[in-house]
């Protein structure tokens, strides 16, 4: 079980970068609404993990946690610049 939830902490940070970098790519033919997005739910993807209590989780969790903490704050930052785009173009 320690394995399965060390194993899934990582896989969650690798698909929040993998969705985080669609949103880049979506950034590059100037498609907004969808960079935001894609980029909002890597974000998300990165600050969720509870598969089990911290203290059983890997041994670098002062790193996973300073991760999550970096995500949920460009989360934020995403997500506000998107409602400003959002009130000004629609």
């Amino acid at each position: 079980m320690l394995k399965m939830n060390k194993t899934m902490e990582i896989l969650n940070l690798l698909i929040g970068f993998e969705l985080i970098a669609i949103g880049l790519i979506y950034l590059r033919v100037s498609d907004f609404s969808s960079a935001a997005s894609w980029s909002i739910f890597g974000c998300m993807y990165i600050v969720m993990d509870k598969y089990s209590d911290f203290t059983n989780m890997s041994n670098n969790r002062s790193i996973v946690q300073n991760i999550k903490y970096a995500g949920a704050w460009i989360g934020f930052i995403i997500s506000t610049i998107f409602l400003i785009y959002s009130l000004i173009t629609v």
